[in-house]
């Protein structure tokens, strides 16, 4: 009883030793992102206080990014980073907890600023701003979507006052993030669905018929519909368009 007693110690002490000078990069692979088209320049430290150097997330740069990981999660088999940037005199910083749950892919409680423009032209989109966002993806399936997310649109529009964005929260529908987004007036639309795989779709719909649209809006890339003018992207993330 007592050698056993002593032989499973020496293995406590053995496998805490291993966790307490993990490297991040092996759980930085665990936390299953490779699979989420997440990159970076380079991945250093323990889990405990490790830092990834010019984190990319698809075509969306994350800058440099202190990492730690959660340790409770490792009793049930599961991997949690957290990770965390400060603000800048560029960017409004990141925070967010990303990692695996048996076969589901997370992202929790992230909130930061992602410049989209040159990702969903010819939209007249900029930034997309996140506000405790949490996402579960299991197989490519959409499993789980939470939080708020605002739109930036760049165009001056005559009859239009986006100067609030357009804002929605987070969800699943039929195994895809989606994002419906509209104005503080409700006249102005914008859905976004993202699969698994990194294709999306982007429609921005402005209801109404001012006069000044006639020519500006066509020469924007807009098309005229029922209830209005819409625009449509559709493309991969990370891909160029």
């Amino acid at each position: 009883m007592r050698r056993s007693a002593i032989y499973l110690l020496v293995m406590v002490s053995v496998i805490a030793v291993a966790l307490f000078f993990m490297p991040l990069r092996l759980a930085v692979s665990m936390a299953g992102l490779p699979e989420s088209q997440f990159s970076a320049r380079d991945v250093s430290g323990s889990i405990w206080n490790g830092h990834i150097e010019k984190a990319q997330l698809g075509p969306f740069a994350l800058g440099d990014l202190g990492a730690s990981l959660q340790f409770l999660p490792l009793f049930a088999g599961n991997v949690r980073l957290d990770l965390e940037s400060s603000a800048g005199s560029v960017d409004t910083g990141l925070t967010a907890t990303i990692g695996k749950e048996g076969k589901n892919l997370l992202v929790e409680n992230a909130s930061t600023t992602l410049n989209v423009g040159g990702q969903l032209a010819p939209l007249p989109a900029s930034n997309i701003d996140l506000d405790n966002v949490s996402v579960s993806f299991a197989d490519g399936q959409c499993q789980t979507a939470s939080g708020q997310v605002r739109l930036s649109l760049d165009s001056n529009i005559p009859g239009l006052d986006l100067k609030q964005g357009l804002l929605g929260n987070a969800e699943c529908q039929d195994g895809a993030l989606v994002l419906p987004l509209t104005s503080g007036s409700g006249m102005e639309i914008l859905t976004l669905k993202l699969e698994g795989d990194g294709l999306y779709s982007a429609r921005l719909l402005l209801s109404g018929n001012q006069r000044g649209w006639t020519l500006l809006l066509p020469a924007l890339g807009f098309q005229k519909v029922p209830s209005g003018y819409a625009i449509k992207t559709v493309g991969q993330l990370g891909k160029k368009k």
